[in-house]
């Protein structure tokens, strides 16, 4: 679905609370002014304001106007998925370092979940399939910024085809908020790893499901040691390179000049 530009304004307004430009308890302009200072009619504006306030990164008072809150103690998992929405934001070390280690903590689990009771033949051939292309790609020659793309995109598709099928209403949600996090981490971490035995490690391990090799009750363990290995590199680099959150550009600003709404 194509944005609107309420939607562009969310984003922009959206961008300026993560980075903390405007701080908890900071008080938005009234709306004539602030409509005119970013160059938007007030009733796109408004409808931006409402959406903000159901989300509840802002909060309306009659008297008192338009308040930023703190979105670390009050917003959802609506506000996670749109700052992960937002290309023009650089979202930080940190919260790609939790986002990681949250990852590495529910992703066995959610696993678990989708193979405990049986392994759905269509959901194994699947998982079969996304790993053959991604050997392919690797066999194809040397990785430019395309066929990496094409890895990183594979590699969410087996993520989502291993963990989403059975996981929780909360599980699929949580998954479906987290794809873009995860593209960028995923991609990230590709600089740094070994991605054929990362492949081959995969294809392995769905096969030792497969023939009761690995039991299902040493998955969780076992996949989680995986991961702590696997994305280690692009934690200690996270640690040791810290990234502040900023705005690389303003979402607004952008589709303003493109006119794409």
């Amino acid at each position: 679905m194509e944005k609107t530009l309420p939607d562009y304004i969310v984003d922009e307004l959206i961008a300026r609370i993560y980075v903390r430009h405007y701080q908890p308890g900071f008080r938005l302009p009234a709306e004539r002014g602030f409509a005119e200072e970013l160059n938007v009619d007030r009733t796109s504006l408004r409808m931006a304001l409402r959406t903000l306030n159901r989300m509840k990164v802002i909060q309306s008072v009659r008297g008192s106007g338009i308040t930023v809150m703190d979105y670390t103690k009050h917003a959802g998992l609506d506000f996670l998925g749109a700052i992960f929405d937002i290309p023009e934001l650089e979202l930080g070390s940190q919260l790609k370092l939790e986002g990681l280690e949250t990852f590495n903590s529910l992703i066995p689990g959610l696993l678990y979940e989708s193979v405990k009771d049986t392994i759905d033949a269509k959901e194994a051939e699947v998982v079969r399939d996304i790993l053959a292309r991604q050997m392919q790609v690797l066999d194809s020659g040397p990785q430019g910024e395309e066929e990496r793309k094409q890895l990183v995109k594979l590699e969410v598709d087996l993520q989502e085809t291993l963990i989403q099928s059975r996981s929780s209403l909360l599980g699929g949600l949580m998954v479906n908020s987290t794809k873009a996090i995860r593209e960028t981490v995923i991609a990230e971490n590709f600089e740094l790893i070994d991605i054929r035995e990362h492949v081959r490690f995969h294809q392995e391990m769905i096969f030792n499901i497969g023939i009761g090799k690995l039991p299902v009750d040493d998955i969780v363990g076992f996949y989680y040691k995986f991961l702590d290995d696997f994305t280690r590199p692009l934690r200690d680099k996270y640690n040791s390179e810290f990234v502040a959150p900023r705005m690389l550009a303003s979402p607004l600003e952008n589709a303003l000049q493109r006119r794409d709404f």
